[in-house]
């Protein structure tokens, strides 16, 4: 009788998953995500930057300061990362406008860190 009881649930268990499973194969596929520009991830790196830069120039207390400096630390590895992979794809992208808008950006980006 026992035996019985196992095969049982193990056929109910089997039945379930099938379902389950079927349901994700025949599901159809979700749209992907289209990921943002890397122009946007850039100017999104630089504002976490300058944000991170800010923190640090305001805490008032000692035990933050600390966290502040990893902020700044981590938000400036972010940017340089992101600006070396936009040079890399030759992408040129400047908030400014103007004749000499990436001759102006591309300095700015220097006086943060080497490329």
């Amino acid at each position: 009788m026992n035996l019985n009881i196992g095969v049982n649930v193990k056929a109910r268990m089997h039945d379930a998953l099938h379902k389950v499973f079927s349901r994700l194969v025949e599901s159809d596929i979700p749209e992907t995500i289209e990921l943002p520009a890397l122009p946007d991830l850039v100017e999104q790196a630089r504002q976490e930057y300058l944000n991170a830069q800010y923190y640090y120039n305001t805490v008032t207390d000692q035990d933050l300061v600390d966290h502040a400096v990893f902020l700044m630390h981590a938000a400036e590895k972010k940017y340089m990362y992101l600006l070396k992979q936009a040079r890399e794809q030759g992408i040129t992208y400047s908030l400014y406008a103007g004749e000499n808008a990436n001759k102006k950006a591309l300095e700015i980006d220097q006086t943060l860190g080497p490329q």
